[in-house]
C-alpha cells in the first residue's frame, strides 16, 4: 500500500497543479474574494485555509522548498487582504522537526500560529513525540482548539481534557463547524507507550455521530472534517483522492461521515480531488502551500464548495517576511543561540568530506553512516554526499557544526529490500555522475571504476565477509530525500518493503550519538575497494 501511495505522489500534484493558484504577481488577478457582501449584509465568500504536517518549518530553505514561518505568515495576510472572512486551520504534525521547536517543547510554533490567527488543529502523531504533556499549553500559547472526535481517554470514556470534538467558527455572518479527526495508525506512528492511554475510533463513524448532532444543534452552514488522515490520487487522472492508508479511512469518511469536505494530512502529498463527491484536500508539508475549500454563498440562500491549491514556494525568493513572525524567530534565536555554541564531542584526526580529495566514502560519510547503521540496527546505512556539507576538523565540535554538516532537515527512513535492489541503490552511488557520491556503512563492495556508471559493482558483501545474495532481504537505513528519489535514487522507493518513516531529524540522531560517545575518530573507510575484471 506504502508504495502505491508515494508512487502516486507525482500524479498527484500533476492533478493538484489543474487546480492550482499562485499568488504571484498582480494579486488582483489570484481569484480575489474581496470582501464582497450579500444583500442580507453576509459575506458571499468564506475561504478555508489549511496547512497540514508543518512539522517546526522555522526558516526559509535557500535550496528546497520551504518558505519558512515570516514568508508564510506574509502569504496568509495577503490572503486575507483578499478576503477578510477567512479562516486558518491546521492538520496536525505542527510541532516536531527543528531545534528551536525541539528546545523550546514547541512553544515558538504555539506562538506563531497564534500570530496568524489559526482557528483549531487537528492531531497529529507527532503532537505525541513529546508524550500528551503540552497540549495544554500549545493550545492556550496559540489561541485555538484541538480537535479530537475519534480519540477517547480510556481512562474516562470520553475525548481528552486537553481536547474537544469539534469547533464553531463565525465569520462574515455564516457559521462553519470543523470536526476533528486523526489516523488510525496513530498508536504505530509514534512510541506506544506515549498513546497507552488514547484509544483511536473509526472516523468515519465519529464524524457521523458529531456532524448528525452539529446540524440539529448549530445548523451549520457548513461541516468540514479536519483530519490528520492520509490521503493520495488514484493515479489515473480522473481526480479521485483515494486512501493512503490500509485502514481505508479517507473513503469511508467521504461516504458515511456526514461532511461536505475534507482536509487531510499524514502522508505529506499534494491532494486536489474528491470522494464520494466529497471535496478532498492536502496541501503537501512544511507550509509550503494551502488546501483551499471556498464557500460561496447565493442570494435567497444556498451555498456550494471548490477547493484548490494555493501554492507559493516557487515564489518564495519574492516574498517578504511577516515583521510579527520575523520577530518570534529572532527571539527564540536570542534566548536558545547559547544552546548551539555547546560542545558535543572531541574529534580525533579530520573527518574530511570533498568530493575532489576523497572520492566516493569520504570519512565523514563512512563515519555518519556508521553511526546510523548501528543507532538503527540495520544491515546497511546509505546517505547521500551531497546532504553532508562540512567536513570536521580535529579539536571540539558543537551543536551548530551538526547543523552546519546538515543543513537540511532529512528524517530517518528505515526498510528491506532484496540483495539484488540493494545492489543497485549501492552501484548508483559510485562514481555518480550529476550529483555527490553516494555514502555507506556496512558493506564491503569492490568495483571497476572503469566500468559503465551503474555497472560497477564487481562484488559485494556485508561487513563480516558473508556474501550478499541477489534474493535475500536486507534491512536499510537512509533519509526521506534519497528515498523519495533525490539525487535520482528513484530505484530505492519501487524495491521498498515493510517501511517505517521514523521522522526523527538525522541531524539530531548524530548529536546524540556523538554526546554519547564523547569522542570522534576519524578513520579512511576501506570498505570500497577498486579493482580489475
Amino acid at each position: 500500500m506504502f508504495k502505491r501511495i508515494l508512487a502516486a505522489l507525482a500524479v498527484s500534484l500533476l492533478l493538484a497543479s489543474c487546480g492550482t493558484i499562485r499568488p504571484s504577481g498582480d494579486l488582483g488577478s489570484f481569484d480575489p474574494a474581496k470582501a464582497e457582501l450579500l444583500a442580507d449584509g453576509r459575506a458571499r465568500y468564506v475561504d478555508i485555509l489549511a496547512f497540514n504536517d508543518f512539522h517546526a518549518t522555522v526558516y526559509e530553505d535557500p535550496l528546497g522548498k520551504n518558505v519558512g514561518m515570516a514568508k508564510m505568515a506574509s502569504v496568509i495576510a495577503r490572503l486575507r487582504e483578499l478576503n477578510p472572512n477567512t479562516v486558518v486551520v491546521s492538520g496536525g504534525d505542527n510541532f516536531q522537526g527543528s531545534a528551536l521547536s525541539i528546545v523550546s517543547h514547541g512553544s515558538i510554533v504555539s506562538e506563531f500560529f497564534k500570530t496568524i490567527g489559526v482557528a483549531a488543529s487537528a492531531v497529529g502523531n507527532h503532537e505525541f513525540d513529546w508524550t500528551d504533556a503540552y497540549f495544554e499549553q500549545w493550545s492556550r500559547d496559540g489561541g485555538y482548539p484541538f480537535l479530537a472526535a475519534n480519540i477517547i481517554d480510556v481512562r474516562t470514556g470520553e475525548t481528552p481534557a486537553w481536547a474537544q470534538p469539534y469547533a464553531i467558527v463565525r465569520v462574515g455572518g455564516r457559521t462553519v463547524a470543523f470536526i476533528g479527526l486523526s489516523t488510525v495508525d496513530t498508536p504505530s506512528a509514534t512510541k506506544a507507550a506515549y498513546v497507552e492511554n488514547y484509544r483511536f475510533t473509526d472516523a468515519a463513524d465519529a464524524a457521523r455521530t458529531w456532524s448528525n448532532y452539529l446540524r440539529v444543534t448549530f445548523k451549520p452552514d457548513a461541516i468540514i472534517a479536519l483530519t490528520h488522515i492520509p490521503s493520495a490520487m488514484d493515479g489515473l487522472d480522473r481526480g479521485q483522492a483515494i486512501p493512503a492508508s490500509a485502514a481505508g479511512e479517507l473513503e469511508a469518511l467521504a461516504e458515511r461521515g456526514g461532511v461536505d469536505a475534507i482536509i487531510t494530512g499524514h502522508s505529506h502529498n499534494a491532494v486536489l480531488g474528491s470522494s464520494h463527491g466529497v471535496p478532498v484536500v492536502q496541501a503537501s508539508y512544511n507550509g509550503r502551500s494551502f488546501g483551499r475549500i471556498r464557500l460561496t454563498f447565493k442570494e435567497g440562500g444556498g451555498v456550494s464548495l471548490s477547493a484548490s491549491l494555493v501554492e507559493f514556494w516557487q515564489e518564495k525568493a519574492e516574498l517578504a517576511a511577516d515583521p510579527a513572525a520575523q520577530a518570534i524567530i529572532d527571539r527564540y534565536v536570542a534566548e536558545y543561540g547559547t544552546l548551539f555554541l555547546q560542545r558535543v564531542a572531541r574529534v580525533e584526526g579530520e573527518l574530511a568530506h570533498d568530493r575532489l580529495l576523497t572520492p566516493n566514502v569520504s570519512p565523514m560519510g563512512a563515519w555518519v553512516s556508521s553511526v546510523l547503521r548501528e543507532r538503527y540496527g540495520v544491515d546497511v546505512a546509505i546517505m547521500n554526499g551531497g546532504g553532508l556539507r562540512k567536513p570536521f576538523a580535529a579539536g571540539w565540535v558543537a551543536v551548530q557544526d551538526f547543523w552546519d554538516l546538515m543543513p537540511f532537515d532529512n528524517t530517518a527512513v528505515l526498510f528491506e529490500a532484496t540483495g539484488a535492489d540493494l545492489r543497485a541503490m549501492i552501484d548508483h552511488g559510485i562514481d555518480s555522475l550529476d550529483f555527490a557520491n553516494g555514502q555507506f556503512a556496512g558493506l564491503v563492495v569492490r568495483y571497476n571504476p572503469s566500468r559503465l556508471y551503474g555497472s560497477k559493482i564487481v562484488s559485494m558483501t556485508l561487513a563480516d565477509g558473508t556474501p550478499v545474495e541477489d534474493g535475500k532481504l536486507y534491512r536499510i537505513m537512509t533519509n526521506d530525500f534519497i528515498f523519495e528519489g533525490g539525487d535520482a535514487y528513484s530505484m530505492m522507493l519501487p524495491a521498498a518493503r515493510n517501511v517505517t518513516y521514523t521522522w526523527e531529524p538525522i541531524r539530531d540522531a548524530l548529536i546524540e550519538e556523538a554526546r554519547k560517545a564523547g569522542v570522534i575518530v576519524a578513520e579512511t573507510p576501506d570498505w570500497l575497494v577498486p579493482v580489475s575484471d
